[in-house]
């Protein structure tokens, strides 16, 4: 019988310190904070104004030239822009050119503008482009060839810089061949604008 009462009061000592255990209290408070909305930017390349958001394709049929003959030169003025708001980036471009006289024919893009078209005295017609040389003489078929960036400069339009215009010049070099004659080309620059860290 000491051995029953021995063991009922270990027994009860042991569900009263387990149940001792479990009434211990403590204070808790929770809280969450949530964030304000966060929002990504962009990055936004625009020819002459045009392009708005990603992507896309602008044609300048003032990008043209007639009754080419060698040793003739035109230059055209493209502006390039990236839109307020967004982050800056580096300008890169490649070129393509399909046609008859794709292969006869040089291209050069400046970072600046069209100088005038000008006439010398045997009716060649050449025109120049002032500013920074970014390639110079690039003969373009229907593999892409790297006219800005790559191996050539790349044109910036970071911080506060908004808006450049760049030059592209066309020549057709006085050592063309007949094989140029009545040919046409037609030419794609895909221009490339990577965000500048």
């Amino acid at each position: 019988m000491a051995m029953r009462r021995t063991r009922a009061l270990l027994g009860l000592g042991l569900a009263l310190g387990l149940t001792s255990v479990n009434t211990l209290a403590y204070w808790t408070d929770e809280a969450q904070l949530t964030s304000g909305t966060i929002q990504s930017g962009s990055l936004d390349l625009l020819i002459d104004g045009e392009l708005s958001g990603q992507g896309g394709a602008v044609t300048r049929t003032a990008l043209s030239a007639s009754s080419l003959i060698p040793g003739e030169s035109f230059a055209f003025t493209v502006p390039v822009q990236r839109r307020a708001n967004t982050a800056g980036f580096g300008l890169s471009a490649t070129a393509t050119s399909a046609g008859g006289l794709a292969s006869h024919l040089r291209w050069s893009v400046f970072e600046g503008t069209a100088g005038t078209q000008t006439t010398n005295a045997n009716g060649l017609r050449s025109a120049s482009c002032t500013g920074t040389s970014v390639s110079t003489g690039v003969a373009l078929g229907s593999t892409g060839q790297s006219v800005i960036g790559g191996t050539n400069p790349v044109v910036n339009l970071g911080g506060a810089t908004f808006s450049k215009t760049l030059c592209i010049q066309v020549s057709l070099p006085s050592t063309a061949s007949n094989a140029a004659q009545s040919t046409s080309a037609t030419t794609t620059f895909s221009l490339t604008a990577s965000q500048l860290l």
